[in-house]
């Protein structure tokens, strides 16, 4: 019966705000779904449910003031060390010498390689920020 009702009247029960109930932790402060950054401030925490604390404080949003997002693009270099590892440490567990030996030279390979990658990071503008953040404080507005 739960499902039917949740598929039928999905869109009236839909929560766009990220906190459908009250929430107390700071995970609750994102919007639903998040944005591709976490938080366009760093929040300061001044007690263990520090969300639920903002909003007993009278937490206001800044409306202005954001910066660029500095952000790490996708790689595959941790799943390929991951996959190496794995490779690296069945081989020494059944004395696979030459398998042990070529896995971990492409540990180091893979690791060296990594690092002189430098395209690995992007920036999210600031104007994009600010309309990410007041599309997530009217949907608040809207809430309250």
């Amino acid at each position: 019966m739960q499902i039917a009702v949740s598929i039928l009247r999905r869109d009236e029960l839909r929560d766009t705000t990220g906190d459908p109930w009250n929430g107390r932790t700071l995970e609750w402060a994102t919007s639903s779904p998040p944005p591709s950054y976490n938080f366009a401030f760093t929040p300061v925490a001044h007690d263990i449910d520090a969300w639920w604390d903002m909003k007993a404080h009278g937490y206001r949003r800044p409306m202005e003031g954001f910066q660029p997002i500095h952000m790490p693009k996708n790689t595959p270099t941790g799943m390929m060390l991951a996959g190496l590892s794995t490779v690296c440490a069945m081989a020494l567990i059944w004395y696979i010498w030459w398998l042990a030996i070529l896995a971990f030279a492409g540990i180091i390979a893979t690791a060296i390689w990594h690092t002189f990658n430098y395209n690995r990071d992007f920036n999210i503008p600031a104007a994009e920020v600010t309309a990410v953040e007041a599309r997530r404080s009217r949907a608040l507005a809207g809430r309250a």
